[in-house]
């Protein structure tokens, strides 16, 4: 698939009418693997935030809505208290001013074609309301982190004193087709 250059803006651009629909394998090793070891992203279609701003604002007022999408792509930069915290993801995260929070429904390896993990990828819902009256509503959210063992196996020095590295993870933000609570 080749890319055009709009030479207005200076990025890349898909063809009018391409759906960009990266499987997980594709997702961790031509973006986050990228995006880690500073090398170039094959299309501008993430979008970049960081952590402290991500979870500041419920799942509507992070995302910019245009013809009909229901997944958004985001690098998002952990906060350093939290790169080397594996726990993290285990945990909820609240969202602004309690106004909701994201709950962690699972998580699962992936593996590359030898067998090895290639990264983890973890499910969080996101719920409104505080905990004692949460109500699930149809924002998903999941996460790619790549292992420790990513780090120390690419030279983690080069990789840690990078501007790039700063827990960086890659999320794909899902607004399902559902009846559940449309106020969020």
């Amino acid at each position: 698939m080749e890319l055009l250059v709009d030479e207005n803006f200076g990025h890349n651009q898909f063809p009018v009418g391409y759906r960009f629909l990266p499987t997980d394998e594709e997702l961790v090793t031509h973006y986050l693997i990228n995006k880690v070891f500073c090398n170039p992203i094959p299309a501008s279609i993430f979008q970049e935030m960081n952590a402290t701003e991500f979870y500041s604002k419920s799942p509507k007022r992070s995302v910019q809505f245009s013809s009909g999408e229901r997944e958004w792509f985001i690098f998002i930069k952990e906060n350093e208290e939290n790169v080397d915290n594996e726990q993290n993801e285990t945990i909820r995260r609240i969202v602004g001013d309690e106004q909701g929070f994201w709950q962690c429904n699972g998580e699962e390896p992936l593996y590359d074609a030898n067998g090895n993990v290639l990264a983890f990828k973890f499910h969080l819902t996101y719920f409104s309301g505080c905990l004692s009256k949460a109500k699930k509503t149809h924002w998903k959210l999941d996460k790619y982190r790549l292992p420790i063992q990513f780090y120390t196996l690419h030279n983690s020095k080069v990789i840690k004193n990078s501007p790039q590295f700063q827990g960086s993870i890659a999320c794909v933000h899902h607004r399902l087709n559902s009846g559940t609570d449309r106020r969020v």
